[in-house]
């Protein structure tokens, strides 16, 4: 069996220079146009996940309704939470957060956790908790997922094995606004899922 993931990322929202992590904050015009021309090229799709933050379900609703597809709403593909820095500009962080710094949690997310934040082990744990229920439960074979920057980070890590103490998916990828990465997932005669990402 086959399956094909389409993850894609929300588009602009309507709060521009400030960490988003768990602040619902809408789309944007712009980030609404975005998710638009993203999903333009899929012509077939079974079902629909979404994070419960409105920069994704908002538009996961629009499209379930227009193909008529199972949407599911699903919490652990939130992102990760930023606790008292969340929602906050970046401006702001750079000059007034210590122990830590935003600069020593971006340098090191696995050692630093944000005040009253998630730490990185968390938010990978409930991530990848929800991809390994998807492997041994989902067979719809064209899904796609609304979600978030961070969350196809961890995943893409994940399928790539990286250890998970090694943050380089934390700086070295980068999901635009609107942007799609492809998994396609092969299981074998014993049922095994095999993951590639596909560029």
């Amino acid at each position: 069996m086959h399956q094909v993931w389409h993850f894609i990322r929300h588009g602009q929202p309507q709060s521009k220079g400030c960490l988003l992590g768990a602040s619902d904050i809408p789309l944007s015009d712009e980030g609404w146009q975005q998710l638009v021309d993203s999903v333009a090229h899929l012509t077939q799709v079974d079902t629909i996940v979404s994070s419960p933050l409105k920069r994704c379900r908002d538009f996961a609703e629009h499209v379930s309704a227009k193909l008529k597809c199972l949407l599911l709403i699903e919490p652990r593909l939130q992102e990760m939470n930023f606790g008292d820095w969340d929602g906050k500009s970046y401006e702001v962080l750079w000059q007034q957060t210590s122990n830590p710094t935003i600069g020593q949690f971006w340098q090191s997310p696995d050692c630093y956790t944000p005040p009253n934040g998630e730490s990185l082990q968390l938010f990978q744990a409930r991530v990848i908790n929800w991809w390994s229920g998807q492997l041994r439960h989902n067979r719809s074979a064209n899904n796609v997922v609304f979600t978030h920057a961070g969350v196809i980070k961890q995943l893409v890590s994940h399928i790539l094995k990286l250890e998970p103490n090694n943050t380089h998916a934390f700086h070295a990828l980068e999901v635009g606004y609107g942007k799609c990465v492809t998994v396609h997932v092969y299981y074998d005669e014993q049922d095994k899922a095999w993951a590639k990402v596909v560029f």
